[in-house]
């Protein structure tokens, strides 16, 4: 049992070396976002007291000490469960290490992982919120070196767009992991909770989540804080490992390749791709092995038909489709087993990248030297959505 002593010790640390742990980011205002797992907190709606050392959201009233920011963050960051306890020893290790103590405690959110998916090993270089300015190299080591593990926010944000990362639930228009779920379940007493729990395990949806196929593909999804904006971050390195055969054997592409996507959140700032790659695979740990493969404009209309077990390769950018043609026509040995669906946008730009896919095709299956022919189809979803993925949207949470 821990004494009162150890316990008012704890909650004596600086909160912003918690708050620096995480990557919780601080406005020009110095307030934060609400820590707690259950609040889907969009903007910076909670302030800490610095005589008191606490925080406070203004949004759902709750109060937070150093503990209980500990244990929320831990929740909320990396789906992590942390008893009062133990959060009370991680706290004072952390307090530790933050003063140059040379103990051996290692803090277990140190993994990066968020419910159990591995997000990889990038450290924050931020201040306050805002990319280091010592950092150096290229624009794609920035974004990487300030890049850092999802949080709930970023994680609502996908299930926003129909992507579960972890099997998940909907239900009334509404996404649950199922984790979260079966967490509730052992630890409510509530009847009436425990009923509406059971509910949505029975009657919702069950998807299942995609972050196997996604660590499979070398593809990890990060969050970074870009020009006063939140952006989730597809980072894609091919370099990963030591593999070389990339996503099939047919699909050969060597090292060297990767890029980071980066998109806002508030869908009011440029989507930007950087690295030496222009497209990327999704088709390893597809479990339909049907021959298409669907070309999509973004990586988030890729993702949908990896929610659907198909394989898909992601432009990334229509500007990108010269790349793409070069690459089919100079270093892909056409399958007979495979078939091409063309899945752009349905805008103008999208409607252009698809006659010119077209086109493409034929001149090559019409080449005589070409031994080997292409099969192509275009995927003919309703024309009322903008992409594919609008359309995979409209259909889950109808």
């Amino acid at each position: 049992m821990i004494d009162r002593e150890t316990i008012q010790s704890a909650k004596d640390v600086d909160i912003n070396i918690i708050l620096d742990e995480f990557g919780w980011e601080k406005n020009k205002y110095g307030q934060i976002r609400c820590p707690h797992p259950s609040h889907d907190d969009k903007t910076a709606s909670c302030s800490y007291s610095v005589s008191r050392n606490t925080c406070k959201c203004f949004g759902c009233g709750e109060v937070f000490d150093t503990i209980d920011l500990y244990q929320c963050l831990c929740e909320k960051v990396n789906g992590r469960v942390v008893p009062f306890y133990r959060a009370v020893e991680e706290i004072l290790k952390l307090e530790d290490m933050a003063n140059g103590s040379n103990g051996s405690a290692m803090i277990t959110n140190s993994s990066n992982q968020v419910n159990g998916y591995q997000s990889g090993s990038s450290k924050s270089c931020q201040v306050n919120g805002q990319p280091s300015k010592g950092n150096s190299g290229s624009p794609y080591e920035m974004i990487i070196n300030n890049s850092k593990p999802i949080s709930g926010y970023e994680l609502n944000f996908l299930h926003s767009r129909g992507i579960m990362l972890y099997d998940s639930f909907v239900y009334r228009g509404k996404v649950y992991t199922e984790q979260s779920i079966n967490k509730a379940l052992r630890t409510t007493t509530d009847q009436n909770e425990i009923n509406r729990l059971c509910e949505i395990k029975t009657s919702g949806t069950l998807y299942k989540g995609i972050s196997a196929i996604l660590t499979l593909n070398k593809i990890q999804i990060k969050h970074n804080y870009w020009e006063g904006t939140n952006s989730i971050i597809y980072l894609v390195d091919y370099e990963a490992d030591e593999c070389t055969f990339l996503c099939s054997d047919q699909f050969y592409m060597g090292t060297g390749r990767h890029m980071a996507i980066q998109k806002s959140l508030d869908g009011n700032h440029t989507k930007r791709a950087l690295g030496t790659s222009d497209f990327n695979f999704i088709t390893k740990d597809i479990q339909d092995k049907g021959k298409d493969i669907y070309l999509t404009e973004g990586i988030e209309d890729a993702l949908t038909f990896a929610m659907n077990n198909k394989r898909s390769i992601s432009l990334n950018s229509i500007a990108n489709l010269k790349s793409l043609m070069h690459y089919l026509s100079e270093d892909y040995v056409p399958c007979h087993k495979d078939r091409f669906v063309i899945c752009f946008d349905h805008d103008s730009a999208g409607r252009k990248a698809t006659q010119e896919m077209k086109d493409f095709f034929e001149n090559y299956n019409q080449n005589p030297s070409n031994r080997y022919k292409y099969s192509y189809a275009v995927c003919e979803y309703p024309k009322q959505f903008k992409d594919i993925n609008d359309y995979w949207i409209s259909r889950i949470f109808s």
